[in-house]
């Protein structure tokens, strides 16, 4: 990846610190409904699929593309608190990714897989016609998006990535399996209390009430545990017919076999990126004390 050194910004308090055009403290509400954020939440088909995104702002285009993964709950509400920044100065559409917000979960097995996410964002886009559009890529949502950059360069004009685990070289730790455990529903405490727990928000200004009803309104939704369960079905078969990968790579073994369709995705990314296959200028933003993709993991990527 040729880039100047003037591209990678790290921040010892939160990645989003980094640029001020993406910071703001504009509160939110539903998710599915009105957001004086980001307005109506629009759905379009992309082959078969309901899609859920929002829309907002005038100018050249801009794509954001959120992390987290199946049985999960990231979503597009992700990108709130920065959207009205951003849709001052760009067209911007903030898309729930394949299976993940209000977006449907896949049709079939085979859906659930890197694969399948990036092609259902790059059909997202041709759906609604999205050309020259600057893509940013966070956490999970970096590596589709760098694949379409790569891919399709014609229709990519910048690429912005920031604290991307699932792209940055090596593999993540081993985790604990994608489904959660039964229990009582979810509630905006204990949505609030997972996200402190888990250090995953540095900015507590941005854990409004609206946030975490909208967060709620996609953690309560049946499609989540659907995801979930479906998930732990494929982890489970996968590991009874592929010993020798999940001995391979143990972070597999807790990841169901869409987390070897995701290294696949990843190792092909990485080899073409050290060849120097990604012509779109880009910019890394990093946080310093990510817990998940760490500093050092972003410098990794940085210097390829």
């Amino acid at each position: 990846m040729k880039i100047s050194r003037r591209g990678f910004l790290g921040h010892s308090a939160s990645a989003l610190s980094a640029v001020p055009l993406l910071m703001s403290t504009t509160s939110y509400s539903a998710a599915a409904g009105a957001s004086p954020s980001m307005g109506e939440a629009k759905f379009v088909n992309v082959d078969g699929i309901r899609t859920r995104y929002f829309e907002g702002g005038q100018g050249e285009p801009m794509v954001l593309v959120h992390g987290s993964h199946f049985g999960m709950t990231g979503s597009a509400i992700g990108f709130m608190p920065i959207f009205p920044n951003l849709a001052s100065h760009f067209h911007v559409y903030a898309v729930d990714k394949l299976g993940l917000g209000l977006t449907d979960n896949p049709l079939d097995d085979s859906g659930y897989s890197m694969q399948a996410t990036v092609q259902h964002l790059y059909r997202f886009m041709e759906t609604l016609g999205i050309e020259s559009v600057h893509l940013v890529g966070h956490s999970r949502g970096a590596l589709p998006v760098a694949r379409i950059a790569m891919d399709h360069p014609e229709r990519v004009k910048t690429m912005t990535l920031f604290n991307s685990n699932t792209l940055a070289p090596g593999d993540p730790k081993p985790s604990a399996p994608n489904l959660r455990p039964a229990g009582p529903p979810p509630t905006k405490d204990s949505i609030r209390e997972g996200l402190l727990s888990s250090r995953s928000t540095f900015n507590l200004d941005f854990v409004t009430d609206e946030y975490l009803e909208a967060e709620l309104e996609v953690a309560s939704h049946p499609k989540i545990r659907q995801a979930g369960e479906e998930l732990e079905e494929l982890r489970k078969r996968f590991i009874e017919l592929n010993p020798d990968k999940v001995h391979a790579r143990p972070a597999l073994e807790n990841n169901s076999g869409t987390g070897w369709w995701l290294y696949e995705v990843k190792d092909e990314t990485l080899e073409r990126l050290r060849a120097g296959g990604l012509k779109r200028p880009t910019l890394m933003i990093w946080g310093y004390n990510d817990p998940s993709a760490t500093y050092d993991m972003g410098v990794d990527l940085f210097k390829l």
